[in-house]
């Protein structure tokens, strides 16, 4: 057998055995051990399986039903990562196995070399498995500049081992891969974090579980603004309220040909619509009958609904003892944070800006886990965006714990997200009431995901204008085009709230599609 090993600059290593095999007579499977943590393992022209023994050693499998006899020569090939520690007085230690053990057959002659990224003058020391660190004196080892290259001289048993430790200055590695002194502290400090927030959502968030409550009508005492809130924590959408006020007959929504959006006041609103209402829609018509959709009142009028909005419902949806669900996102941020802090520290090498780039890799684990917790409402409310913006979050950060280690608080802190996003979306501790609400909600989404085409059909032939009603609701969930769907190619009569300069389609999915591209031209004028 002879190893080759390439070491990097980085502590990582490319190892290539040439072990030429006589076989005792005809055998139809031959084991290739690995060294420990090795990656893309190649046993050269042949295929192969890779799997675990009981104590976690990795081995390739090679199998031929024709068998192997006589003298074989294979060459393996592998990768090894972390294999540079970082010492208390600063030094750094090369732990590189030449030989790694459990091969089953003895070995009568044995050579290595070993290439470093530079030259240096540190003497190495090897560990075998039979001999111990006496393995020195059966070995003639050189050294030339950066490559060492050492002859066993004595056969050696089966299931023998062979390990070279090399102690060289701080910075010799200069991307070493060095266990970082504090990890243990963090991975505490990633757990104390983690156990915080469950902790705080069991004393202060938790409620029942919920069960959606089966019916086909929109939920009690709420609008279609009202619905992002309700359902998934998001902000209330401004453009579905005045929708649903157009539904009611209070105004009428027109795109001109110039694509300008004007809403006209039909009738004035009086007490039967909530007082926040009345003031909105005072505010957005003023003392005109005309309002731009474009418009800066129309933003302001925007803006003051939302946040009226957010204060109406947070009254009555949650207990007075109901704890602040931002305190347990940002428990959990702060733990991912940490996660992230313990990976990247054993991935980064020495520099001299090395603290602050690991504050800004502990700022990225927060803003990643605040990403994720967002997944589970983007999933509620169809939101495309956020919901690819939390998966790719998430395999960002399984793939620098796979490369960088820590992978067992990465994914603590992954599954915390996740249930952070998930218990925290319909906000606090909620009472009897909120209960209810969002109850509501859950059936009512869950009616139009379900509500076949032949029911649809049939209520809108009692009611022509039921689509039209539905369809603030359905979209303010971020299901609106689905349900247009479900309405086929059946003709519809024309929307009695909803007009352009155009000739609208008369099918659901085509006047969906007209009416989605003015929603969106408010939301930009909103955002604006």
């Amino acid at each position: 057998m002879k190893t080759d090993c390439l070491v990097d600059a980085s502590g990582g290593c490319q190892v290539t055995q040439t072990v030429t095999v006589n076989f005792g007579g005809n055998e139809k499977e031959a084991d290739f051990p690995l060294g420990t943590g090795a990656k893309n393992a190649v046993l050269a022209g042949y295929q192969t399986t890779q799997y675990t023994d009981d104590e976690g050693t990795a081995f390739l499998k090679l199998a031929n039903d024709a068998g192997f006899s006589g003298s074989r020569t294979f060459t393996l090939t592998y990768s090894l990562g972390s294999l540079v520690t970082k010492q208390e007085d600063g030094t750094q230690l090369l732990t590189l196995p030449l030989l790694p053990g459990k091969w089953a057959y003895a070995i009568s002659s044995y050579d290595f070399t070993v290439t470093l990224p530079a030259a240096l003058d540190a003497k190495p020391s090897f560990v075998s498995g039979y001999y111990g660190d006496v393995i020195g004196d059966y070995m003639s080892v050189s050294q030339s500049d950066n490559v060492l290259g050492g002859t066993v001289k004595e056969a050696l048993r089966d299931n023998e081992s062979l390990t070279m430790l090399l102690n060289v200055g701080a910075g010799y590695f200069s991307g070493s891969h060095s266990t970082w002194s504090g990890s243990g502290f963090v991975t505490a400090l990633v757990i104390v974090f983690a156990l915080l927030a469950l902790v705080y959502w069991y004393l202060t968030l938790r409620s029942p579980a919920l069960r959606a409550a089966s019916r086909s009508m929109p939920p009690d005492a709420t609008q279609p603004g009202d619905l992002p809130l309700l359902f998934a924590g998001g902000k209330p959408d401004f453009n579905m309220l005045v929708c649903y006020w157009a539904s009611l007959g209070y105004l009428s929504i027109y795109v001109d040909a110039h694509g300008h959006v004007l809403l006209r006041r039909r009738v004035g609103m009086g007490n039967e619509r909530r007082r926040i209402e009345c003031k909105l829609f005072e505010l957005l018509f003023g003392a005109d009958d005309t309002a731009e959709g474009a418009s800066l009142r129309y933003k302001r009028t925007a803006k003051k609904a939302i946040g009226a909005t957010q204060r109406y419902w947070q009254r009555r949806l949650y207990s007075r003892d109901s704890g602040n669900v931002r305190l347990m996102q940002g428990l959990c941020a702060l733990s991912a944070g940490f996660a992230l802090l313990l990976t990247m520290s054993r991935l980064l090498p020495a520099m001299p800006v090395r603290g602050l780039v690991l504050f800004v890799c502990f700022a990225a684990g927060c803003v990643l886990s605040v990403l994720i917790q967002r997944g589970p409402a983007a999933w509620y409310l169809g939101g495309v965006a956020s919901m690819t913006l939390a998966v790719l979050s998430a395999v960002a950060l399984l793939v620098l714990a796979r490369v960088g280690g820590g992978i067992g608080p990465m994914l603590l802190v992954i599954a915390l997200s996740v249930f952070t996003g998930w218990q925290t979306m319909h906000g606090g501790r909620r009472s009897e009431f909120g209960q209810q609400v969002i109850a509501q909600c859950l059936g009512f989404r869950r009616f139009l995901g379900h509500a076949s085409e032949h029911y649809l059909l049939s209520v809108q032939q009692r009611d022509p204008q039921y689509f039209y009603k539905l369809l603030p609701y359905a979209e303010a969930m971020g299901m609106g085009a689905p349900f247009a769907k479900k309405f086929g190619d059946t003709q519809l009569e024309s929307c009695g709230w909803y007009g352009e300069a155009q000739e609208l389609p008369t099918t659901a999915s085509g006047f969906y599609e007209r009416w989605h591209d003015t929603v969106e031209l408010l939301k930009i004028a909103v955002k604006k």
